[in-house]
């Protein structure tokens, strides 16, 4: 750019300089009057010589300045789908570097907890032996205070049909518009009421107690000859409520035993009162 200026500057000069030779021989040459008119200088054109020469040289002076476009090329940049492809592999590579992490974990895991339920198992293996071991050495060298140490060899005077006292089947109602029906059921609270004597066959009334001060849905379990033995469990008294219907006193039938830990349990036959042969028929026939 530059030099395309000095070039036209020095055409402008040398075709200035050229006119001004050429106008002055030809006024010399036909009119001196006019030459003399025509050689002095144009105050106008010597300006804009003057004017030309003045911008050549300060270009010329003036410090040399490449083009912004050649100082800082541009970064070259991959196109957004190489990048994408070169993502791709490291974003594989991370993920299966992970997965290989969890799968170590979950391998080193692993030993520590199969050795410590090994341990366990033969923690409670060791336990269940002891126990045992105690249970035998408890069946046989001390048992419970409940348990009488001769109940081996008792036997209940009234185990036999024969024997068993039949006289309270004069209190109880019966119906004909009942429809005969017998259920078993559990007694419950025996421990607080009974011992080891009370074990054998047992005949009695089973009855409501609506001024039982823990459940007026109470029924409770007596005996032939008065006692109280217990009550229907609580968790049996829906069940017992849809057999006896009309919440009268029904006759029962039963067997009182020992588990294998010394504790009393029973079950019993509850008959309804439909008629006394069906009665004495059922308890004859027993659980």
């Amino acid at each position: 750019m530059i030099y395309a200026i000095i070039i036209i500057v020095s055409a402008v000069a040398i075709f200035l300089i050229f006119r001004n030779d050429h106008d002055g021989s030809y006024n010399t040459s036909e009119n001196g009057s006019r030459m003399e008119h025509k050689a002095q200088p144009r105050p106008q054109q010597h300006f804009r010589y003057q004017k030309f020469t003045e911008s050549a040289h300060k270009a010329d002076a003036a410090p040399k300045t490449e083009p912004k476009s050649k100082t800082e090329p541009k970064p070259k940049t991959e196109p957004k789908s190489e990048k994408k492809a070169s993502a791709q592999p490291l974003k594989e590579q991370l993920l299966g570097e992970i997965e290989a992490a969890i799968n170590a974990a979950k391998k080193n895991a692993e030993e520590p907890m199969k050795v410590f339920g090994e341990a366990m198992g033969k923690a409670k293996e060791a336990f269940m032996t002891a126990v045992n071991e105690a249970q035998k050495g408890w069946n046989t060298a001390s048992p419970r205070p409940d348990v009488d140490e001769q109940f081996q060899d008792y036997e209940d005077p009234d185990f036999d049909d024969e024997e068993l006292d039949l006289s309270f089947l004069d209190n109880i109602d019966y119906s004909e518009d009942l429809e005969e029906n017998t259920e078993t059921f559990d007694i419950t609270g025996l421990k607080y009421r009974c011992t080891v004597h009370d074990c054998g066959r047992i005949v009695g009334v089973v009855q409501p107690e609506p001024s039982n001060a823990h459940d007026s849905r109470a029924q409770a379990v007596i005996r032939n000859d008065g006692k109280l033995l217990g009550y229907i469990p609580h968790t049996q008294l829906d069940w017992y409520e849809d057999f006896n219907e009309q919440n009268i006193p029904c006759p029962f039938v039963g067997e009182i035993e020992t588990d294998d830990r010394g504790g009393l349990i029973a079950e019993i036959k509850v008959i309804i009162p439909s008629s006394r042969e069906f009665v004495e028929e059922e308890i004859e026939d027993g659980l």
